[in-house]
């Protein structure tokens, strides 16, 4: 069964977003790019929300080499809304649930949720998600949009790693464990 993980920056606070949405303020290690260019060889799908997708689009058409490390991997964008997704990109209208548990089930490498705090915390709340990896970034924000909104229950996860660098950042890995409701 393939592995489903999620991946977020963090501030010490707790904030993924800034009060008015600003990404700024995470940490660009140049360490940890070996880390992530490790974790995305392992990864063969990428999942998208509608917001986080249009996040990547727009960083994909300020700079091309940007999704270089991707391109081996399916992309897909979970949206009721776009009527349309940029190619490269498949559009998935069906939920996300399901469609995730079809995937885990199929032969294939890991499974990543890229950003996506609204589509990670209902895959969390199925289930589906084995592990989270927070870049906990050294600043206090003060406010902003926190990613873990919408969790219905208790799920318990266990320290698989951490790696601090020089810039102070610190990636963490947790694996879930049990379930506790």
């Amino acid at each position: 069964m393939r592995k489903v993980y999620t991946s977020f920056a963090e501030s010490l606070d707790g904030f993924i977003e800034g009060p008015k949405g600003e990404i700024d303020w995470i940490v660009q290690d140049q360490a940890h790019y070996k880390f992530l260019q490790e974790l995305w060889e392992s990864t063969d799908t990428m999942l998208y929300g509608r917001k986080s997708y249009e996040v990547v689009v727009a960083a994909v058409r300020q700079s091309k080499s940007l999704m270089n490390p991707f391109k081996h991997m399916k992309h897909l964008v979970f949206s009721s809304s776009l009527g349309f997704v940029e190619e490269g990109f498949v559009l998935i209208r069906e939920d996300a649930g399901r469609m995730v548990e079809k995937l885990k089930n199929e032969p294939g490498k890991d499974i990543a949720v890229f950003g996506g705090a609204s589509l990670a915390c209902s895959l969390i709340n199925r289930g589906l998600i084995d592990e989270i990896i927070v870049a906990l970034s050294p600043i206090l924000l003060g406010d902003g949009k926190r990613f873990f909104e919408g969790i219905t229950g208790r799920y318990k996860f266990k320290l698989k790693n951490a790696i601090s660098y020089s810039s102070g950042l610190v990636v963490l890995t947790y694996t879930r464990s049990v379930a506790a409701a």
